[in-house]
């Protein structure tokens, strides 16, 4: 039908759904609607609100629990790395007893060459979220292009993870489909391989 409309973004359905659920009834005698009918139309809009809501839910516990276990890592993971520090400075320690509790290192000779940056995109507050390690460069260039297209382009340079930037919708409220990566940086030079491309849906 002309003009009908049914919104697409998922942030946007939840407040549209939310009004029509709600006013559906005022107008059920000019639509012609039995109370059956107007009944059906507020489940349908209850069971399209409790989905979208399940999915935001279960992100935030995701975006918790990876928190957590970030902090947990850098925290706990400091202290152990003290500990070890200390074990090898003690009195009966020997390589043997490094190998076997695994923390003795084995150094990795840099090739820029071959270098090969690792990127993760995620959505996070409204932005898009870039995580990188360096490994050995100064920082890395990031491309993009829109899913369906030939051609990256030049986003941003990164020298520290992670890497936020908020898209602008060419049309509101019409999600997006991303595909980024990247390349690292020393001096001012990209170096090495492209990073494998990473995609997000913008505007959900």
């Amino acid at each position: 039908m002309k003009n009908s409309f049914f919104p697409r973004a998922e942030s946007f359905l939840v407040v549209w759904a939310t009004n029509y659920q709600e006013k559906i009834a005022v107008h059920a005698t000019a639509l012609g609607l039995t109370p059956a009918e107007v009944t059906a139309e507020v489940a349908f809009c209850q069971a399209i609100i409790d989905s979208i809501n399940a999915v935001t839910n279960q992100k935030n516990l995701y975006l918790s629990a990876k928190e957590t276990r970030d902090n947990t890592i850098s925290l706990q993971g400091g202290e152990l790395r003290l500990g070890i520090a200390r074990h090898k400075m003690a009195a009966g320690y020997t390589e043997a007893i490094g190998q076997d509790l695994g923390i003795i290192g084995v150094a990795d000779e840099f090739d820029a060459s071959t270098y090969k940056p690792e990127i993760i995109a995620e959505l996070f507050g409204g932005n898009v979220r870039i995580r990188f390690k360096k490994l050995g460069v100064e920082g890395i260039n990031i491309y993009s292009r829109q899913k369906g297209t030939a051609t990256f382009t030049f986003l941003s340079r990164a020298t520290k993870s992670p890497f936020e930037y908020h898209p602008v919708l060419r049309e509101s409220n019409q999600p997006e489909h991303w595909e980024y990566r990247a390349f690292g940086v020393i001096s001012d030079v990209e170096i090495g391989i492209a990073s494998d491309i990473v995609e997000i849906v913008f505007g959900e």
